[in-house]
C-alpha cells in the first residue's frame, strides 16, 4: 500500500499504463468522484445494518453510469461483497 500526494487521476493513469495487479482505491466519496473515469471494476460491501443516511460513494453531480455485476460473495455474518465490471 502506497499513500499518493500528487494528482490522484494521473498517478492511477500511470499505474494502469503498467502490467501488473489490479489498483485498490480507498479514500471516500470525493477521491471516487475524481477518479470516477479510470474505474473499471467496483467492489462494495453490502452490510445488513440500516445505520442512518448512509455515505455516498460518489461525491458531486448526479451522473449515471452502468456496471455489471460479476459476482456476489456472501459470508456467514450477513455481509456480501458485491463486485461489478464496467460496461
Amino acid at each position: 500500500m502506497r499513500l499518493v500526494a500528487t494528482d490522484p487521476v494521473e498517478k492511477v493513469r500511470e499505474l494502469k499504463s503498467r502490467p501488473g495487479r489490479k489498483i485498490w482505491s480507498v479514500g471516500g466519496a470525493q477521491l471516487a468522484a475524481a477518479l470516477r473515469p479510470e474505474i473499471d471494476e467496483l467492489i462494495t460491501k453490502l452490510h445488513p445494518v440500516v445505520a442512518g443516511a448512509g455515505v455516498p460513494l460518489f461525491d458531486g453531480d448526479f451522473r449515471p453510469e452502468r456496471f455489471e455485476l460479476v459476482s456476489a460473495d456472501p459470508h456467514p455474518s450477513g455481509i456480501v461483497h458485491l463486485t461489478y465490471r464496467k460496461r
